[in-house]
C-alpha cells in the first residue's frame, strides 16, 4: 500500500510556547535536519510533501525551489504556527491566503494541500474546512481523530474522502489512529514516532494496511537534529518536544525501508480513483 509522507517545515522553535522575541534571536537550524532528512529520501528515490511556514519559506526560498526541482510536492502550513480555533475565521483566511500566495510564487506551482498548526482544526474550528475549499485548496491533512489536550476531533472517521463543505468539498487526510478497546490511539508520526518503540510503529502500519486504511506519516526536520536547543516552557509541550529525540533518525531509516510512501497529492488521487467516499463535515 501507498503511504503518504509529510514534512512540517519550521524550525526548531516555531511550534513551542516561547515568546516572539526568543524567537527572532533563536538559532537558525532547519538545514541541518532537513539535510539528514534529504539524503535519507534520494537514497531511497522517494518524494514527499512538504508543508512550508510562510516565515519559513521567506527566509529559506532557495530551499524551496530545490524541493520543488527534486519533484518534492508543497504544501502550506499557514504563516503564524498559532492554534486556528484561536485566531478565529477572518484571521485564518488572510494568514493562509498570505502564505499560499509567498509558496506559490516561490514554487511556480499551484499550492492545493494544507496543514494546520497542531492540527488544530478541531470541532471549535471545522469552519476552516469551508474556509479552505473557498481559498482554492483541494486537500487538508490537520484532523486527528482522537482526544487530546491541544488537538483532535474524537470519533471522525479516519478513512481519507472527501468531505462536504457549504462551498464544495475538500479531500480530508486525517492523521492515522489505532483502536484499542473502543479507544483511538494516534498510530505514529512526530512525537508518537519517538516515543513508540519502533516495533510498536511497524505493527500499528501493518494494522491499518491490512485494513485498507493508508497512514499519513509526518515528520519536523528539528527531530533529525537532536542536538538544537533545550530551553524551558511549559512541561507537556517540552515533554513531547525534547522526548527521544536521539531515536528519530535510525527509526525513520527503518521506516523508508519497511513502507512505501509518495507525496500526499499522489496518494490522495489513488484513493479517488478508487472511490474516495463523502463523510460529514460541519460549517
Amino acid at each position: 500500500m501507498l503511504n503518504a509522507f509529510t514534512v512540517d517545515v519550521e524550525d526548531w522553535f516555531h511550534g513551542i510556547p516561547i515568546p516572539g522575541e526568543t524567537r527572532r534571536s533563536a538559532e537558525r537550524r532547519l538545514r541541518r535536519g532537513m539535510k539528514v532528512l534529504l539524503r535519507m529520501l534520494e537514497d531511497r528515490s522517494l518524494r514527499g510533501t512538504f508543508f512550508f511556514l510562510g516565515p519559513v519559506a521567506l527566509e529559506y526560498p532557495q530551499l524551496l525551489r530545490e524541493l520543488v526541482n527534486l519533484g518534492h510536492e508543497i504544501g502550506c502550513h499557514g504563516w503564524s504556527h498559532d492554534l486556528l480555533y484561536a485566531m478565529g475565521p477572518e484571521r485564518f483566511r488572510c494568514e493562509t491566503l498570505d502564505a499560499r500566495v509567498l509558496l506559490e510564487g516561490i514554487s511556480g506551482r499551484p499550492v492545493t494541500s494544507y496543514r494546520a498548526a497542531y492540527f488544530s482544526i478541531t470541532g471549535q474550528s471545522i469552519w476552516a474546512l469551508r474556509e479552505l475549499v473557498q481559498l482554492g485548496f483541494r486537500c487538508d491533512s490537520s484532523v486527528f481523530p482522537v482526544r487530546n489536550w491541544r488537538y483532535g476531533i474524537p470519533g471522525f472517521e479516519p478513512r481519507p474522502r472527501l468531505v462536504p463543505t457549504g462551498p464544495g468539498p475538500i479531500f480530508e487526510f486525517p492523521l492515522p489512529v489505532v483502536d484499542y478497546a473502543g479507544r483511538s490511539l494516534p498510530a505514529t508520526g512526530g512525537a508518537y514516532f519517538r516515543v513508540y518503540p519502533y516495533c510498536v510503529t511497524r505493527a500499528h502500519m501493518t494494522r491499518l494496511e491490512r485494513a485498507g486504511l493508508p497512514t499519513v506519516f509526518y515528520i519536523h526536520p528539528w527531530e533529525l537534529d537532536p542536538e538544537h536547543p533545550r530551553i524551558a516552557f511549559e512541561w507537556r509541550p517540552h515533554l513531547t518536544h525534547y522526548w527521544n529525540l536521539s531515536s528519530s533518525r535510525a527509526k525513520l531509516e527503518q521506516l523508508l525501508s519497511d513502507f512505501s510512501f509518495a507525496p500526499l497529492g499522489e496518494v490522495m488521487a489513488r484513493e479517488l480513483r478508487e472511490g474516495g467516499t463523502c463523510g460529514r463535515a460541519g460549517g
